[in-house]
């Protein structure tokens, strides 16, 4: 880890050093929010209704994000935007459980789109390529790594219920989140691009002009036409979004389906959980040092193709029991820890110019879009045989794996 901060240039190792702060307590209470949740009478049916009001609120803070950041400079959207869709949506889950507060917390947490584009601009923007993946891997190994301490969660769980145990998470989330945020803005540097962009809005002043958010996306639309290499890490970058959204631990479902389709106890999951953040990390510490731009693709397609025989394998073997659902999460979190560095470095080492804001929320807008879509059958599907929600994830990176063939294809082969 000390070798990896070496690397980084300073608003990176600023924003991986203050990362845990965010990472740890979010990975706790997300994990166990869905059964708090129907602890308090939401159905799954409801519980798939406030995942698409994270999406169309993710679609929208999306479409405003590049204007916004570019405006209000990489450091203000970061600081006010992780406040508003970290800090509050954890306190409200924690004093009004109720179905409709909940989707307005889970439309807080959409707002996270616009946090993240000044977030990613901050550590890559007028950075080398290097910095650039290192970063993205370091933040993912940090966020990932939060999810090792699942197991000791579903021992709180045995002992408080998931009722209590989820309050208490809930209440240190929002302490430590808020304090991490405001700390690290002052220790950040606005980017020479982002000051550059900011004067010449405030120069131009017709920033609230409504044309101007069209604008943004005019000109992204040309970039990515003439440029087929970034729209298509566009597409993959939005694709494994959507996929984190379904299928992974950060999804409302993951826990549910480990239970109603896999039969499996309410403290086993954890260590579901655990060996999923397990296999994760592993990939991100042992393989992910080795992506290049020159290998992205290749990583992607054998990642796809791994993900894809864990999801046969959970759906074929036997019910209610550890040893088999245990092996498929290993493919499934292996494959994952590279796919979700790879979704991040594709975009940073893609994408490049004074649009690049545009192009980060173009992408977050395309896997809002999508998601809503995926997430509101998947959630249909999963109310009459949650086994639907492994065909969605399949189908998502079915999709990755054939873009990244044909990009291989063009390269002259996966080797």
């Amino acid at each position: 880890m000390k070798t990896y901060l070496s690397k980084l240039e300073w608003n990176a190792r600023v924003c991986t050093s203050f990362f845990p702060f965010w990472a740890i307590p979010f990975t706790f209470y997300m994990f166990y929010l869905s059964l708090y949740l129907k602890e308090a009478g939401i159905s799954d049916l409801q519980i798939g209704n406030i995942m698409v009001a994270s999406n169309v609120a993710a679609l929208l803070s999306s479409f405003i994000a590049s204007p916004l950041v570019d405006r209000l400079g990489r450091r203000w959207a970061t600081l006010l935007f992780d406040l508003a869709s970290s800090v509050l949506p954890a306190l409200l889950f924690l004093l009004w459980p109720v179905y409709e507060v909940a989707l307005i917390a889970m439309v807080l947490t959409g707002l996270n789109r616009i946090m993240s584009v000044g977030y990613y601009l901050l550590m890559i923007e007028d950075a080398s390529e290097e910095n650039s993946v290192v970063s993205m891997n370091l933040f993912n190994i940090i966020l990932v790594a939060a999810g090792l301490l699942t197991p000791l969660a579903g021992l709180f769980v045995m002992h408080w219920g998931v009722v209590r145990t989820e309050q208490a998470f809930l209440l240190i989330a929002a302490i430590s989140m808020a304090s991490q945020a405001i700390i690290r803005h002052f220790l950040l540097k606005e980017t020479p691009t982002g000051k550059m962009v900011q004067h010449r809005i405030i120069g131009e002043g017709r920033f609230w002009r409504f044309s101007r958010f069209f604008a943004v996306y005019k000109q992204v639309y040309s970039t990515v036409k003439r440029d087929r290499v970034m729209l298509r890490a566009v597409i993959i970058n939005a694709l494994i979004y959507v996929y984190f959204s379904l299928g992974t631990t950060s999804s409302l479902l993951f826990a549910p389906f480990f239970i109603d389709f896999m039969k499996i106890s309410t403290s086993q999951i954890s260590l579901i959980g655990g060996i999923y953040s397990l296999g994760t990390v592993l990939s991100m510490v042992l393989v992910n040092p080795h992506l290049k731009r020159r290998n992205l693709y290749a990583y992607s397609v054998w990642s796809s193709l791994l993900s894809l025989f864990g999801f046969a394998l959970l759906f074929f073997c036997p019910k209610g029991g550890l040893f088999f659902p245990l092996l498929a999460v290993v493919c499934i979190s292996l494959s994952y820890g590279v796919l979700k560095t790879l979704a991040d470095a594709v975009l940073a080492v893609e994408t490049h110019g004074e649009h690049r804001a545009g192009v980060y929320a173009a992408s977050y807008l395309l896997s809002s879009l999508v998601g809503i879509v995926f997430i509101k059958f998947t959630s249909m599907l999963y109310a009459h045989n949650p086994g639907w929600l492994l065909l969605i994830c399949a189908i998502l990176l079915l999709g990755v794996l054939l873009l990244s063939l044909q990009k291989q294809g063009g390269n002259g082969g996966i080797f």
